[in-house]
């Protein structure tokens, strides 16, 4: 015991002396991991903010406000932007959600460009956080979401009031059904012809593809649909089946993924709720004011983000909430934090200006202005029916003499000059078929509107238009068969077919029962427009409520948002971030 020199106490001494280094060095790592996480937060929540008010900001823009932006001579001097980036100021001032960012706005021009850029200055931790957008005036882009990939804000593009009937590919006003496993997609017929499989410019932009617009309306995808776009409803939205959505998906109400193997491409935001009913996958974020309730199988990519909790079955030990989203981004797990996602306003069904006439206006004064050729009904034999702009030629049939020789009126059609046929009633069945040649022919139908049989059918050569208003029911069978070189766009650049319903009694007014290719596009804000295609439909729809049948396609081509009006005159939405 005499020889002993302390040995022990110092072996002790030195390994409790490494221990506290190895803690405090612990502690400093979680104080640094924490005080990261705390940023990445902050500037992920800046970025949501000035999202938000990006999104108030396109809902209430105007075209005279960018055209006075954009005739302001400033020669380089910034400070002369001022008044309107005080104006867009006072609009966000009092909106839900906004009140407490400290925010500005930076209003530029660079050659025929204006750069609107919102700003969160620093609300939370002193981040900052900018969204850019840039308008330019007749440009082919059909508008832009954000181009965030990761989701972590508000980006969808929810839009304002339009004058142009075809500028949106799916719209039910008061809400869109579809199954029988459809596909629902776009392409730009200026480039090429639409290749199945392939998305176009809604889902590489994550661009609404289908909407609602009134109060309380749904989406519900029943079966194996495949929608190449996003979707944006005032109500809820409905994933059964094995829907896909290659876009994100936009609700003032609850998001309700019920799809087994179903898939979301980009993010799922919900002012309500989201609930996982199935395996579904989402591919960016998982955003709800609400709750967001998740099952066996479910997954997130990106994070998910609840205003009022995150759920998950089970024990919380062995399936706790956070291991649903990928293990890199499990640090973007929030399930009780302030959600901002600004409500989709409602907007009218009835959007174009005909004129200063409504859509049921307007035909009613073709009704009361337009001379009646009459009735014009095929039950038997190969009657052949051709029209051109300027007069209406018959073969095969010597009980259609009141049509033979028929000129058009003088009228106006959106308030330009124009020819216009008036007929009572329009029924062409038997082997019949009714050709429009030579340019374009302007149709208004004061009854029913219905072609079916075994003949040709509806004919319009690609340099030529139809043009239709319809005052009571269309309906349109198989005799549809439209042939491959001829698009939604002719090749003068109008719509080829467009079809305007002012039908408002029960039921569906204007059906589409065809197995074969149909190009239309239909405007029918006071009525039902049910398509049942077994093949491709192209064109663009938009009526009171939309139903979809059929394992078909319904595709969009990009280029109809100007094909009526003007658009040089329209200031569009060109990018983003």
């Amino acid at each position: 015991m005499n020889n002993q020199q302390g040995a022990a106490l110092v072996v002790v001494m030195a390994l409790l002396s490494g221990s506290l280094m190895l803690g405090m060095s612990g502690m400093q790592s979680a104080l640094i991991d924490e005080q990261l996480a705390g940023n990445y937060r902050a500037s992920v929540q800046a970025k949501m903010n000035s999202d938000s008010m990006m999104s108030e900001f396109r809902k209430n823009e105007s075209q005279s406000l960018l055209d006075e932006i954009y005739n302001t001579e400033c020669e380089n001097n910034a400070s002369c932007y001022e008044e309107y980036e005080r104006n867009i100021l006072d609009s966000l001032e009092g909106i839900e959600g906004l009140g407490s960012i400290v925010k500005a706005v930076k209003v530029e021009k660079n050659n025929d460009e204006i750069i609107i850029t919102m700003i969160d200055q620093g609300t939370n931790n002193d981040a900052v956080g900018e969204t850019v957008a840039t308008y330019k005036k007749g440009s082919e882009d059909v508008g832009l979401g954000g181009d965030d990939n990761d989701g972590e804000g508000n980006d969808g593009d929810s839009g304002g009031a339009s004058s142009l009937p075809f500028e949106s590919p799916i719209v039910g006003c008061e809400g869109v059904q579809s199954s029988g496993g459809s596909t629902f997609s776009s392409y730009n017929s200026g480039v090429g012809g639409w290749v199945e499989g392939q998305p176009g410019s809604f889902a590489e932009q994550d661009i609404p593809l289908v909407r609602t617009t009134s109060a309380n309306a749904n989406v519900v995808l029943g079966g194996s649909e495949h929608i190449h776009g996003g979707i944006e409803a005032l109500g809820t939205v409905t994933l059964n089946g094995s829907s896909k959505v290659f876009g994100s998906i936009l609700a003032n109400q609850t998001i309700y993924l019920n799809a087994g193997g179903g898939y979301v491409q980009r993010n799922a935001e919900s002012r309500a709720d989201v609930i996982f009913g199935s395996s579904t996958r989402v591919d960016g974020v998982v955003r709800a004011q609400g709750i967001v309730s998740l099952t066996w199988g479910a997954s997130v990519g990106k994070g998910i983000y609840a205003q009022r909790g995150v759920s998950s079955p089970g024990d919380p030990q062995w399936n706790p909430p956070e291991g649903h989203i990928d293990e890199d981004n499990r640090s973007n797990f929030f399930p009780h934090t302030s959600v901002s996602i600004s409500e989709i306003d409602s907007q009218p069904c009835d959007i174009v200006d005909f004129a200063g006439n409504t859509l049921s206006e307007e035909i009613a004064r073709y009704q009361n202005d337009l001379a009646s050729i009459g009735d014009v009904v095929v039950n038997d034999g190969v009657v052949d029916i051709t029209m051109t702009p300027s007069s209406i030629s018959v073969s095969g049939s010597d009980i259609h003499e009141h049509v033979n020789g028929a000129v058009p009126s003088d009228d106006t059609l959106f308030g330009e000059a124009a020819r216009i046929y008036y007929v009572d009633d329009l029924n062409m069945a038997s082997k019949s078929k009714l050709q429009i040649t030579g340019g374009n022919v302007v149709l208004v139908v004061g009854g029913d509107f219905t072609m079916g049989g075994g003949g040709a059918g509806l004919v319009i050569d690609i340099d030529s238009s139809l043009t239709v208003f319809v005052a009571g029911k269309v309906n349109f069978g198989s005799v549809l068969n439209i042939e491959p070189e001829v698009n939604s766009i002719n090749s003068n650049g109008q719509a080829t077919f467009s079809l305007f319903s002012g039908y408002q009694g029960s039921g569906s007014g204007v059906d589409f029962n065809s197995s074969n290719r149909v190009v239309a596009n239909v405007y029918a804000p006071y009525t039902n427009v049910s398509v049942n295609s077994g093949a491709n439909f192209f064109g663009s729809v938009r009526g009171r409520s939309v139903n979809v049948s059929g394992d078909g396609s319904i595709v969009y081509d990009e280029l109809l948002g100007g094909a009526f009006g003007n658009p040089d005159d329209v200031w569009d939405l060109i990018g983003w971030q």
